[in-house]
């Protein structure tokens, strides 16, 4: 299969818009109208798989819109896992807290469910992957959780946490890709755009940074 088809990346994330450009490829923004709880809600496979199904479910929904047409499609889901339950997005400041104090000095897993997809000759081209990293918490304290959730920054995050964000420092280890936990492996994203024919500006991968490189654990 070939395309030459130019990148829509379907995602509001500007976590995923930053880590995709540094492919150097031509590539738009949208996002795919899914009502993400209620497929949640309707998922029964195992966990581990929640991530993925929902990455193609948005592919899916996305390659109905117009603004669609002509596009390789890439989608993508993050899922934090704490003893096998899904610790979705806070649904304001006070569950924050709760699942920042449920992942405080824990290990838990962060899967990213990552899908590539196009309309071509009428057919949809489909193909899906995804990438986990365990993730050990550090035990910060309840003072810190408190100026962090007055920042902002955790209530549009599954876990309530962004593990780039240097003010609080959420983690204390990752166990392999580190993008991954951001929220696009961009490992597993250049071998699905491959089966499409589609590769990295050689001159944009040679100024990758070590982040980069370290996704090269879910490979």
């Amino acid at each position: 299969m070939s395309s030459l088809l130019p990148l829509f990346l379907a995602s509001a994330s500007p976590r995923r818009r930053q880590i995709i450009s540094t492919l150097g490829l031509p590539f738009t923004v949208g996002v795919s109208p899914t009502n993400e709880e209620a497929m949640e809600s309707a998922y029964r496979g195992p966990i581990d798989g929640l991530a993925q199904w929902l990455a193609a479910h948005k592919a899916l929904m996305m390659l109905m819109q117009p603004e669609a047409a002509n596009r390789l499609i890439v989608t993508a889901d993050t899922t934090v896992l704490l003893d096998d339950q899904v610790l979705g997005k806070p649904r304001d400041g006070e569950h924050a807290r709760e699942l920042l104090l449920a992942l405080r000095g824990r290990w838990h897993r962060v899967v990213t469910g990552v899908v590539v997809s196009a309309l071509i000759d009428g057919q949809i081209h489909l193909r899906g992957a995804s990438c986990t990293t365990p993730v050990l918490m550090r035990p910060y304290s309840e003072e810190e959780i408190t100026a962090y959730i007055a920042s902002g920054d955790p209530l549009d995050k599954a876990g309530a946490y962004g593990i780039q964000n240097t003010e609080f420092q959420p983690t204390e280890r990752i166990d392999g890709c580190y993008l991954n936990v951001v929220g696009l492996p961009l490992c597993a994203l250049i071998n699905l755009l491959a089966e499409f024919k589609v590769y990295p500006d050689r001159s944009a991968q040679a100024s990758e940074t070590s982040e980069s490189k370290s996704c090269l654990a879910c490979s």
